[in-house]
């Protein structure tokens, strides 16, 4: 009978842990992680992102991971947060501190780019921000072309008309570059090494020359897969094939 009770009272606690809302489990999480118990707040974090995600859940995933040590993984989680947040500067210091315990250093090709007007353009922090904008732009298209089809004088007309052709091209701007944002954040097409070390060759078979070594935490970009391996390319333009095991998507 003892032996019931007590498996029916763990039941009940376990039950009511699990059943936690995601409020009530975000302040666990951040109650684990103050306390330096970064495994439990990280059990807490991965529950919450089983439900929703967002850059500020990633973000403190990456942290945990950080802190037991785990780099990859933790280069991992910050890549994704800042693929919802790319003008976050606290997801990029945490990237390149983690980076910087990295084995591989891969410097990048030169690449043309626009700098910070770039990153206004596209969004900054907030992936969503084309979105609403261009919501806010249909509404003011639609307002326009009612009040153009209301209005009686010419010369009225004509001006909610030219309004109505700005407010159109501003709302196609607006959906373009929300669109863009939307690819960006879902494209799979790079990825984080997570073996200790793997053999980057030349052809998708075991036993083909060997051209260079990856380890751990390093980031590549998948070109294709053939034959049950993945072709990759680094930041600085080298291209091999590897197993698939050996990393994870971003």
């Amino acid at each position: 009978m003892k032996a019931l009770l007590l498996t029916l009272l763990l039941a009940g606690t376990l039950g009511s842990a699990t059943a936690q809302t995601p409020p009530a489990l975000a302040d666990s999480a951040q109650a684990a992680y103050a306390r330096g118990d970064h495994r439990r707040a990280l059990q807490f974090y991965d529950s919450l992102n089983g439900a929703w995600s967002s850059a500020s859940l990633l973000f403190n995933i990456g942290n945990c991971h950080f802190k037991l040590n785990d780099v990859p993984r933790a280069i991992l989680y910050y890549e994704r947060a800042l693929r919802l947040a790319p003008g976050a500067e606290d997801i990029q210091a945490n990237l390149d501190l983690a980076r910087m315990q990295a084995v591989d250093r891969v410097n990048e090709l030169p690449a043309f780019t626009l700098g910070g007007f770039w990153e206004r353009i596209r969004g900054g922090r907030d992936i969503d921000q084309w979105a609403r904008r261009s919501l806010w732009a249909s509404l003011l298209l639609f307002v326009l072309l009612g009040s153009w089809v209301l209005v009686r004088r010419r010369p009225w007309r004509n001006v909610v008309l030219g309004m109505s052709a700005l407010a159109f091209v501003v709302t196609v701007a607006c959906i373009a570059l929300a669109t863009y944002r939307v690819r960006e954040a879902t494209d799979d097409s790079q990825a984080i090494v997570m073996a200790a070390k793997v053999d980057v060759r030349s052809e998708p078979r075991e036993g083909a020359t060997a051209l260079f070594v990856l380890h751990e935490g390093t980031k590549v970009l998948v070109l294709q897969e053939e034959n049950g391996w993945y072709e990759v390319r680094l930041p600085n333009g080298s291209v091999g094939w590897m197993p698939p095991s050996s990393l994870v998507r971003i």
